[in-house]
């Protein structure tokens, strides 16, 4: 059984942050039912790459394979009264709309908890339910921006974004966290919460470290570019003859693995490269050496040597070349997934940690495909979900 059988998740999330965090519930095991908007449904249905159909988007199908869609029209009444009948039946509410917005539709945490005190409300949004700057608007890059993140990354030309959505997607795993515990709590307790989940707050989790060193000395961290946080140059990526290697020695013995490795024992008894003080001096001349050597080197012959001495390194690769690498296969991180309107599979990535398999793959829903079903599970009849339909609330 998956941890989250039984589970219901009445999912109110669009883009990135909240699909991530209800995909993750749904590979543990929770029935999620994607409310959407009509006819046009979530935005990034609509985004980049298309899989072919209208409205599914290869991003948009990347985070939600596995869930129900239905469409609710939450500007009317009966839209509104089939998502509160939704939310009196779920386990867990999930939404990333700005600040104040569920609540002025009339499904915020307290409207809800009147009938349902045991489901467990998340949600997700720039800078969270509170604070001096509750109503500003963000995505991923102005996170990274207002965090902090982007000047630490940043190169000579200046501040630079990390190039995928990060902070979008962290702030949905650390969701995913937060439903967790909440719900552990409420089958000790017999009570659900309301859960803010920010992706600035997520932006400087990940920055731990950096926060608590201004903390300590009062300055900002700097970025490092390519150099590792021990500010060595045998720990840093380089060019080679063919490809780019990174490489990962730190300590003295991964140190003296190198050299010996590759050939210059002797570099290691010049007194400017002997001891981590010294290298670190004497950065500019080492890596000027190193510099000058790999590119005599061709990186995937670098690499095969340096990880059989056991020094960390790796060549770098592009997404494609790490897909089809046969240690994800061995690992199962990489699933299948059912696209509508397409024979081949597309390749999704499952939770990052073993969970027991689908008896088949997930299927990524086209907008309302189970609008009916899920009306009927809720108690409409047909007549009513005519008459719903008739209204445009579904």
């Amino acid at each position: 059984m998956k941890p989250l059988a039984g589970v219901r998740v009445a999912d109110f999330t669009h883009a990135i942050s909240g699909p991530t965090c209800t995909q993750m519930l749904a590979q543990l095991g929770a029935e999620v039912i994607k409310v959407e908007p009509p006819e046009k449904g979530d935005d990034f249905r609509h985004y980049t790459e298309h899989a072919g159909l209208p409205g599914m988007s290869v991003p948009f199908a990347a985070v939600n394979a596995g869930k129900r869609s239905i469409t609710l029209n939450l500007k009317s009444a009966g839209g509104i009264d089939a998502a509160r009948k939704l939310c009196s039946m779920a386990d867990v509410v999930v939404e990333n709309y700005r600040p104040g917005v569920i609540a002025r539709l009339g499904l915020g945490y307290e409207v809800l908890r009147a009938e349902n005190p045991r489901f467990v409300m998340l949600s997700l949004s720039g800078f969270g339910q509170s604070g001096p700057m509750r109503d500003w608007g963000a995505y991923d890059h102005i996170a990274q921006a207002v965090s902090g993140m982007a000047i630490m990354n940043a190169t000579r030309d200046g501040p630079l974004k990390i190039g995928i959505p990060v902070v979008d997607s962290f702030s949905g795993y650390l969701g995913v966290i937060a439903v967790l515990a909440a719900l552990r709590t409420r089958d000790v307790t017999g009570e659900g919460q309301n859960i803010d989940v920010a992706m600035l707050d997520a932006a400087l989790k990940i920055m731990g470290t950096a926060a608590s060193v201004w903390s300590y000395t009062g300055e900002s961290p700097q970025g490092t570019g390519n150099r590792g946080f021990r500010l060595v140059a045998t720990a840093e990526y380089y060019a080679t003859a063919k490809g780019w290697i990174a490489l990962g020695a730190n300590h003295q013995h991964q140190i003296e693995a190198l050299f010996d490795t590759i050939g210059h024992p002797e570099m290691l008894r010049d007194p400017r490269f002997t001891d981590h003080q010294a290298r670190v001096e004497n950065y500019a001349a080492l890596k000027g050496w190193l510099t000058e050597y790999l590119l005599t080197r061709e990186a995937e012959e670098l690499e095969a040597r340096l990880t059989a001495a056991n020094v960390p390194a790796a060549m770098l690769r592009d997404v494609g070349q790490i897909m089809q690498h046969p240690h994800l296969a061995a690992r199962d991180l990489v699933q299948e997934a059912r696209l509508p309107g397409h024979e081949a599979p597309l390749a999704t990535l499952g939770p990052g940690f073993a969970v027991e398999a689908d008896a088949e793959p997930p299927l990524v829903p086209t907008l309302g495909a189970d609008t009916e079903a899920v009306l009927g599970e809720l108690g409409y009849s047909a007549k009513d979900i005519a008459r719903l339909r008739a209204e445009k609330a579904i």
